[in-house]
């Protein structure tokens, strides 16, 4: 199930299971991914995180990279070359 509201800014805010079931990632790795950020805002509503739109879209960047660069490890790709 996905949760999103939206603030009294019109900032999108989701919880920790959605953002979870976006990324595709495992709910340790999502706690110290979010840990990590410089600036993490959330609001908190009835004893749950919300976290902003930034939020996510910084989350999703991350994991991408993350993504990328083991791709590029396991097959031996580097800047430059193709397949």
């Amino acid at each position: 199930m996905r949760i999103s509201y939206t603030d009294e800014r019109e900032d999108n805010l989701y919880d920790f299971t959605t953002i979870k079931q976006i990324l595709k990632i495992s709910k340790s790795k999502l706690h110290r991914e979010i840990h990590k950020l410089p600036e993490r805002d959330f609001v908190k509503h009835k004893n749950q995180h919300f976290y902003k739109e930034r939020t996510l879209f910084e989350l999703m960047e991350k994991i991408l990279f993350e993504r990328i660069n083991k791709e590029e490890r396991q097959y031996g790709l580097s800047e430059g070359q193709s397949h």
